[in-house]
């Protein structure tokens, strides 16, 4: 438009009015996030002789499952620390007990100088914003782009063959998924969640982000993830294990992307670990943000440098089958996988079309340490989904094909676990992985390939034939016939400071003594028939293992 002079000049004044108020709102709602960095856990009220004070009844049972060793990463974040914190004025938004850190929150960024110089605090990061002032379009950093039993859905289920397990009655009922997303839309209403509401499988909800908002209102895309685990819709779809139990976590803010996500990410994990969930699927990714200089690099994708792959990690060492989407980076610049699905011991997965070849989305390993990355693929090109208003749709993503694997690792689970012969996570996850087709030829895009789920079964049978439960310092013999169990030290020099507690499978401690021999003895004939936890704890460690009194 055409201005005179004297109408610039007004216009200017008001510009300069406008800069002034607007950069005024700016520094008033801006609001600022930083990661601190605790330097130990020093005096903490919390020990690992008892673990039901933080961790719930099914998370020390995943442990007691595959002989998991807790250890100072499961001691919660010292709560003097966080108090001492707050005492300063910075709000402590989440924390991080495997990261042994806090995330906090706040408008007046220097007060965090006064946080650098308490004692215990290592080192200080800032990691994004939020900016109330100036709403931006939501950003997709999510892993997508844009009339039998089971429908839609037949595909997607028969290039992993998952029928056969479901034949057999293996539908992922007992295990519990947790999903950590952006936003759940309509979960609570839309008809294709109507049995899983029914009959009480919908667990809980934990948002991360904003404990005070709707989470069944915040984004879309966790419902259609959602929807290709448990979405039932009769003769329509039905999703890869329908008969599972689910806890919904938000850790992902639509609108910008800042590193403090992965912090997010970090506290979701540990809030699914917490609450005893059996797999986890994220289809979420990080590599690049809107401040530049938080960009990872391909270099950082070994592992170990993204919090959120490091705690990806410590959840598949404490029994968690982790399910991470490779990303859709494949026919772009960032061109390879992202964090978390760099993580040792998870399951990463990337994308395929009906015809079984790779998406020209899906993106590429290996991790930047040579490890096979993706490991497994699924349907990711016209995926079926269950959408917000109960409709079926056919996006294509990463997004999609990590929980129809995720769904169907829960199925696997439950006949290993039905099985009742022991196996640890690495063997569960290997069998998969050997079914595969490209086992022994993995490429950069597909991993090892697609996985055949009969073939997996066929692998757990063989591979658990060569399993064998070692414990370096000591046995344990449950003696059924005496109603006895015996606990034998290999050296005395073991034993300082070592105690034993039995926990029921609800969590419940039923014995907590020392162990002063090399031999205890301890008489089984009250406990009920049922599955126990033996926890051997010992210097700064915790050994947890199964026992089943017939």
């Amino acid at each position: 438009m055409k201005e005179t002079s004297f109408n610039k000049n007004i216009n200017n004044l008001t510009i300069v009015i406008l800069l002034f108020i607007a950069n005024a709102l700016q520094s008033a709602t801006t609001s600022y996030y930083f990661y601190i960095q605790f330097a130990n856990k020093n005096n903490s009220p919390y020990s690992l002789s008892n673990l039901s004070e933080f961790l719930s009844a099914r998370a020390i049972a995943r442990r007691t499952t595959f002989s998991v060793t807790c250890d100072s990463t499961d001691l919660p974040v010292n709560p003097s620390y966080i108090q001492q914190v707050e005492n300063l004025g910075v709000h402590v938004h989440s924390k991080s007990k495997w990261m042994n850190g806090a995330t906090v929150l706040l408008t007046d960024s220097s007060k965090m100088s006064l946080v650098r110089a308490l004692p215990f605090v290592k080192r200080v990061q800032y990691t994004g914003k939020i900016d109330l002032a100036s709403p931006i379009s939501p950003r997709r950093s999510k892993n997508e782009t844009t009339t039998t039993e089971y429908g839609s859905a037949t595909t997607q289920i028969n290039q992993l063959n998952g029928k056969y397990l479901h034949n057999l009655g293996f539908r992922g009922r007992n295990i519990v998924i947790g999903v950590i997303d952006a936003g759940f839309t309509n979960v609570n209403v839309n008809p294709a969640f109507d049995s899983l509401r029914i009959q009480g499988r919908l667990l809980g909800t934990k948002d991360i982000i904003n404990p005070n908002s709707n989470i069944y209102a915040e984004d879309t895309h966790g419902a259609m993830v959602l929807s290709t685990m448990t979405g039932n819709l009769a003769g329509q779809f039905l999703g890869t294990a329908p008969d599972a139990s689910y806890w919904l976590i938000r850790t992902e803010y639509g609108p910008t992307e800042y590193l403090v996500e992965t912090d997010f990410w970090c506290s979701g994990i540990e809030f699914a670990d917490s609450v005893g969930v059996d797999v986890v699927n994220s289809s979420l990714g990080y590599s690049t943000f809107d401040d530049i200089k938080m960009n990872f690099s391909y270099a950082d994708m070994n592992g170990k440098v993204s919090r959120a792959s490091i705690a990806a990690n410590l959840a598949s060492k404490k029994g968690i089958i982790v399910v991470c989407s490779a990303g859709n980076e494949g026919n772009k610049s960032w061109h390879y996988i992202s964090s978390p699905s760099d993580a040792e011991g998870i399951v990463t997965v990337g994308a395929i079309q009906t015809d079984s070849l790779s998406s020209s989305f899906s993106s590429f390993g290996p991790s930047s340490d040579n490890r096979v990355k993706p490991e497994v693929c699924a349907l990711g090109t016209a995926s079926a989904v269950v959408g917000t208003n109960g409709v079926l749709s056919y996006p294509n993503g990463t997004s999609f094909s990590s929980p129809i694997m995720a769904g169907m690792m829960a199925c696997f689970l439950q006949k290993a676990l039905a099985d009742n012969s022991y196996c640890n996570l690495q063997t569960l996850l290997q069998s998969v992985f050997k079914s595969a087709n490209l086992y022994n030829n993995p490429t950069a895009q597909k991993g090892f390939g697609i996985p055949n789920f009969e073939k997996a079964v066929s692998n757990l049978v063989t591979l658990n034939k060569l399993q064998e439960p070692v414990i370096n310092q000591f046995t344990i013999v449950n003696d059924q016939v005496n109603k006895i169990l015996r606990i034998r030290f290999k050296d005395i020099k073991n034993l300082s400071g070592t105690t034993v507690q039995i926990y029921s499978i609800t969590g419940n401690l039923l014995v907590n003594q020392a162990l002063i021999q090399l031999e205890t003895v301890l008489h089984t004939e009250k406990l009920t028939p049922g599955i126990y936890a033996v926890c051997i704890s010992g210097n700064e460690k915790t050994s947890t293992h199964k026992v089943i009194i017939r």
